[in-house]
């Protein structure tokens, strides 16, 4: 048996038949067209509107999400990324550093005295005493003293001014010597005969030597007073006018 229908022009609630099954109540309303009844058996646009159901905000429990990070979690992540990252910068920094100073005098060795070595003279033919020249057998006199390569490029430019104002200066009492570092030793000596180099060199084959004075590249000069303490020092290579301003301070 089917759903009742209504008789035309009837009034009063008829008997519908859900989707699940369930009976449910129609009312008629004045114009004839059939409207559901609320649960207090008001007809919308009859008695009145039902209330509509309040609609969802951000603040119901279906749009939270519980996995985001909260702003605290988020600041403290912030900060502890940073502070990783200063730890590197701070590493990075202090490597720099300590291979650039080498161990030895650092790059501001102003005051301070120049370390002893005594090392082979290059070029020196035999063994014995006579090979060997010690910083300390050169005490009470100034002393300028270059460190190069003769694979060194810069070394090549500054050579001519070197040999050619030794000798101004070795009448005032002032030595030139240069520390031939990690070269060979027949390089080495062609490149004094092609400069005119007329003073000597001591070999620091291994690189020890110029470790200990800090030395991080070629060519570096130190100017050192006659009592053993350095007085300046120039990094790269010098020309003459100051190469003359730095002797004449150690001459003071």
């Amino acid at each position: 048996m089917g759903p009742a229908a209504p008789h035309d022009g009837a009034e009063g609630p008829v008997l519908t038949v859900g989707h699940d099954g369930n009976v449910g109540r129609m009312r008629v309303r004045p114009d004839g067209i059939d409207a559901p009844a609320s649960a207090s058996g008001e007809v919308p646009g009859e008695e009145g509107v039902a209330p509509a159901t309040p609609g969802l905000t951000a603040d119901d429990d279906v749009f939270q999400d519980e996995t985001a990070p909260g702003p605290r979690r988020g600041r403290a992540r912030g900060v502890a990324v940073a502070a990783v990252v200063i730890v590197i910068a701070l590493a990075v920094v202090w490597v720099a550093t300590e291979a650039r100073n080498g161990g030895g005098l650092g790059q501001d060795p102003f005051g301070r005295a120049a370390p002893p070595f005594e090392l082979p003279l290059l070029g020196a033919q035999g063994g014995g005493d006579d090979a060997l020249l010690a910083l300390e057998d050169l005490r009470g006199k100034p002393v300028v003293l270059n460190f190069w390569a003769s694979w060194c490029g810069p070394c090549k430019d500054e050579a001519p001014i070197l040999a050619a104002a030794e000798p101004t200066w070795r009448e005032q009492g002032v030595v030139f010597l240069g520390v031939d570092s990690q070269d060979a030793e027949e390089d080495a000596l062609a490149f004094d005969e092609r400069y005119g180099i007329g003073y000597e060199s001591v070999v620091d084959q291994s690189g020890q030597l110029a470790s200990e004075y800090g030395v991080f590249g070629f060519p570096e000069t130190f100017f050192i007073d006659a009592d053993g303490v350095i007085r300046a020092k120039h990094v790269g290579a010098i020309d003459a006018e100051t190469l003359d301003t730095y002797v004449a301070s150690i001459l003071e």
